[in-house]
């Protein structure tokens, strides 16, 4: 199991963070070149880059910068995307060649200091440690020699990796269902809601100006709140949990929903969701199913019928039993049963 644990640099004093700045720049420059050259040999397949480019930035951090312009091209082939990319992040992976760590030595918990990169330039950068780092440490984690250096707006940030064996997949338990919504966040096949509060929160979101530093905040909240609830899940006896693979929900509801509840929509953050309960059963040795999400709102749990207008908002009432429940416990129930009695179609 392998967790980012980010830390700020902000902390270095302004003569510093304009040389790392420097830095990131002139490697979004340099990975572009790369790409440049690549895509017009039309080189697809290749492990590693074979030539350099005209920079200031050293020879590993060419070969490095190479890497990463490769798996840029390569992963546009990938999704068959026939025009060029253009890389715009300012991010660099790095690796012991370029980063050493050291811990409580002075003021501050943790020291990272860049080497290697060129021009002689060498960069000591302090960081504190955070609630973050040492939970995953008291949990056994350990931190390796690589990490990400990277620019977000005008802050910049260090992400270290930390890594532990997985748990042995669990043997005796039972299976739970989940559905995902945006009403009430999850509801599980057993009847139980979970994250009721996060609508409210949606709300807030949508009353923000997009960009303000409210805005942001609210966003923060936001995942700080789906973090709890997938937390506070009791999920001790279960051996599998049964999501549905949800992609795409919010395309082609352009025109077809009002602007306002659009608005509130966009702030429903479900890949999150999955994301989180992904680390939580990989932690917890429990199997995540992933099932295809087509119809489940729609079918009847008890007899199998399919029709939406027994989705009566909050209500399902079946057009061809008259079985009624709430909807997202039924919908619950039909992920839970297409998990366990069907074959995953979604891994």
């Amino acid at each position: 199991m392998i967790r980012r644990i980010q830390f700020s640099l902000n902390n270095a004093n302004a003569g510093k963070l304009t040389q790392l700045d420097a830095v990131l720049t002139e490697a979004t420059r340099v990975v572009n070149l790369f790409i440049q050259e690549l895509w017009s040999h039309k080189d697809f397949s290749s492990k590693f880059v074979d030539f350099k480019v005209s920079t200031w930035l050293s020879a590993r951090s060419q070969q490095a910068l190479g890497k990463q312009a490769l798996e840029i091209v390569k992963s546009q082939r990938k999704r068959k995307k026939k025009t060029m990319p253009i890389f715009q992040k300012q991010v660099i992976n790095l690796d012991s060649r370029f980063l050493d760590i050291r811990c409580d030595q002075n003021s501050y918990d943790v020291w990272f200091k860049l080497h290697s990169l060129g021009g002689k330039l060498i960069l000591k950068l302090p960081a504190r440690k955070h609630k973050h780092m040492l939970g995953l440490l008291a949990q056994g984690y350990t931190l390796k020699t690589s990490g990400r250096l990277r620019k977000c707006g005008d802050k910049y940030f260090l992400d270290l990796y930390a890594e532990k064996a997985a748990p042995a997949p669990k043997t005796e338990g039972t299976s739970l269902g989940l559905d995902c919504g945006y009403k009430t966040l999850l509801t599980d096949s057993n009847g139980n809601e979970h994250g009721t509060e996060l609508k409210a929160q949606y709300e807030k979101i949508s009353r923000k100006r997009q960009g303000s530093k409210a805005f942001k905040a609210a966003l923060k909240e936001r995942d700080n709140l789906i973090n709890r609830v997938v937390n506070h899940l009791n999920l001790t006896d279960v051996k599998t949990l049964v999501v549905e693979g949800l992609k795409n929900v919010k395309r082609g509801s352009k025109g077809r929903m009002r602007k306002k509840f659009m608005n509130k929509l966009q702030r429903w953050s479900y890949p999150k969701v999955l994301a989180k309960l992904s680390r939580v059963c990989e932690e917890a040795g429990i199997l995540l199913v992933k099932v295809d999400p087509a119809y489940t709102s729609q079918t009847c749990s008890l007899c199998g019928h399919v029709d939406k207008t027994s989705r009566r908002g909050k209500l399902f009432i079946c057009s061809a039993c008259g079985y009624e429940t709430d909807a997202d416990l039924n919908a619950a129930v039909n992920i839970l049963n297409r998990g366990v009695y069907s074959p995953p179609a979604l891994a």
